[in-house]
């Protein structure tokens, strides 16, 4: 498992973390979700070791600190809520870095595979800085792909950590990365994604963590922390949960919502 205990950052003399603790299982998407400023994105970058943090980090048991960074990059893999690439590099290449990154580098056909999997096949020959916003987003995921492309090796789970991998995306895409992460946690892999939307998150997620203030105020499975009370308590406003019949998924409606 991926498990963070009292995690605590300070940045520019100011705290923005207060001892965290945060626990993602193999096999589970775990979504993080919290208003702007919560330190959602905070929390990541605490866990892939961006930024200084105090706790303890573990994942499939090592100490995460005390990883070289070539374990690190065949354990788990990062994708940032943006890429900024100084050089015109075609979208096959890049995706090919993560081939370097991993412990697939001989495998010359994930590449492919992964662009594939995103949604952008034949895109390989194109210029990266040609793509909208949305496609290099994709891109990045079939970089992060290629890097762990194995959900599971050795009988140990591989993990993506991704950063609102779908803030970009039409509703389309959106559904096709969600599956794919849904596919790659029912593979025996970990996904810990940083999410805005409520309704994705109640739809795929196994496990949601509600961030407010630098803290992690509610954990669970998503009826258990998508309720009124919780989510208008995090956001400040007045929200409604509502459930549809046919499956019993929650959903929340925009137009309901009020600020306070």
């Amino acid at each position: 498992m991926l498990k963070a205990r009292d995690v605590r950052v300070r940045l520019g003399g100011k705290a923005i973390l207060h001892g965290v603790d945060f626990t993602a299982f193999p096999g589970e998407v775990s979504a993080i979700v919290g208003p702007n400023g919560s330190g959602k994105s905070t929390l990541l970058k605490a866990i892939t070791g961006e930024i200084d943090s105090t706790g303890s980090l573990h994942m499939n048991g090592a100490d995460m600190r005390g990883l070289k960074p070539w374990q690190l990059a065949a354990m788990r893999a990062v994708l940032p809520q943006a890429a900024t690439l100084a050089f015109p590099f075609q979208v096959g290449e890049v995706v090919r870095m993560g081939l370097s990154a991993g412990i697939w580098g001989g495998r010359e056909h994930l590449p492919a595979q992964a662009l594939a999997a995103v949604g952008l096949d034949g895109y390989a020959g194109r210029y990266y800085q040609e793509l909208s916003g949305g496609e290099q987003q994709r891109a990045q995921l079939a970089r992060v792909l290629c890097q762990i492309w194995e959900p599971v090796v050795d009988g140990r789970p591989r993990w993506l950590l991704l950063d609102e991998p779908v803030a970009s995306l039409d509703i389309g895409h959106q559904l096709v990365v969600m599956e794919l992460l849904r596919r790659y946690a029912a593979r025996g892999g970990g996904v810990v994604a940083v999410m805005h939307d409520l309704n994705l998150s109640a739809m795929f997620a196994d496990r949601i963590t509600v961030m407010c203030e630098g803290r992690a105020t509610a954990t669970g499975a998503p009826p258990e922390v998508m309720t009124d009370s919780v989510l208008s308590a995090t956001y400040r406003c007045d929200l409604r949960v509502n459930i549809a019949p046919a499956r019993g998924q929650s959903f929340l409606l925009p137009h309901l919502a009020r600020a306070r």
